[in-house]
């Protein structure tokens, strides 16, 4: 709770200072509650990595499972604010493909090797 209690105060110092100073005690708190009660949890599976590339270019790669959360208006505006080709989806699901393929095949090995002699 004392994380969320500063995440408030934090977005309260984002505002400029003129319309932090004209704020009632009562305005300041319930922005705080409001700015403390929006931020949004952590997905159950969460991976980033940042990946080198040619000529010191680095790719930010992200990976994350979880419940989904949007709505399906927000969902809709950031399909057409992004829309995603077929191509691209079709490799993803392809690299992914094969990933899942290539740990179950590295499984198999290792448990014919060494569970199953």
């Amino acid at each position: 709770m004392l994380m969320d209690e500063v995440r408030g105060e934090a977005f309260l110092r984002k505002l400029p200072q003129d319309v932090r100073d004209s704020l009632t005690p009562a305005q300041s708190e319930a922005i705080s509650r409001v700015a403390q009660g929006t931020i949004q949890r952590r997905h159950p599976i969460d991976l980033r990595a940042s990946i080198p590339l040619l000529f010191g270019e680095r790719a930010y790669l992200v990976f994350l499972i979880g419940k989904e959360k949007r709505s399906t208006a927000r969902r809709k505006l950031e399909q057409q604010l992004r829309p995603t080709d077929r191509l691209s989806q079709i490799v993803v699901f392809g690299l992914g493909l094969a990933a899942f393929t290539l740990a179950a095949f590295i499984a198999l090995l290792f448990h014919n090797a060494v569970l199953a002699p």
